[in-house]
């Protein structure tokens, strides 16, 4: 899939799709603008730290501290929003979890770490195949199963048959967050993503008959999302078509 060159933008643009709303924006802005307790679920993927400081220099992730003010805003947020029912699913890897955790904890506290067995992946000294899942469980979650899911591929090890081609660099499968939505709630239901990258979320929402709200500061990744929802609205039109015939 084509994705539409980047650019930075000052305010926030959205669109509104039959099953919730994709904003371009920064999340940090555009989340204060939701009602309090009005979220079933967040699932997010933030962007995981590249190896650039706050001011675009070459840095490391010692540098991560920089974006605690940020983070703790955030997360005060999610709990703002977040009806007391409501799960979140928070991914990071093995370098920002130690970042991320006590935050996490501190604000919206922690029930569970989950894992991603992901079957492949990089790494020079032994390959790095798990991605990690903070998870706070909402009043009167019971979710069975274990915290390891190991039976989704990445797209180095096969999504690309079932989610089609990779467009963003840390793209994670449909199936993947279809889960999550499922597990943790109804039809029906709201889901946020605060860092929507190419539109993921929000495709597993409507595969899942839930509505959502996306967040995405990249313009280029703002529009790929657009142009993932028509195709899977067209997509879902043409299938009901078919079996209504």
């Amino acid at each position: 899939m084509f994705r539409y060159p980047s650019c930075n933008l000052s305010t926030y643009d959205r669109r509104e799709f039959p099953g919730g709303t994709v904003y371009n924006g920064d999340c940090l802005d555009v989340i204060k603008t939701l009602p309090e307790s009005s979220v079933d679920c967040i699932v997010t993927d933030p962007p995981y730290f590249l190896g650039m400081t706050h001011n675009g220099q070459k840095g490391n992730f010692r540098d991560l501290s920089i974006c605690r003010p940020f983070y703790r805003d955030l997360f005060n947020e999610f709990r703002r929003v977040c009806r007391p029912e409501a799960c979140i699913y928070f991914f990071c890897d093995w370098r920002g979890y130690a970042f991320y955790y006590p935050l996490f904890d501190e604000i919206l506290k922690a029930h569970n770490m989950l894992v991603w067995n992901k079957l492949s992946g990089p790494g020079n000294h032994y390959a790095f195949i798990h991605e990690l899942i903070l998870f706070h469980a909402g009043k009167g979650a019971n979710i069975g199963g274990t915290n390891i899911i190991s039976d989704i591929r990445a797209f180095t090890s096969g999504a690309k048959s079932t989610d089609g081609a990779k467009v963003h660099p840390t793209q994670k499968p449909v199936a993947l967050i279809q889960k999550f939505i499922e597990d943790a709630t109804a039809p029906g239901a709201v889901i946020l993503d605060t860092f929507g990258g190419s539109g993921s979320t929000a495709v597993a929402a409507v595969r899942s008959g839930r509505r959502f709200i996306l967040m995405e500061q990249d313009e280029g990744y703002y529009h790929t999302t657009c142009k993932r929802l028509e195709d899977e609205y067209r997509y879902c039109k043409i299938s009901r078509f078919s079996s209504d015939n």
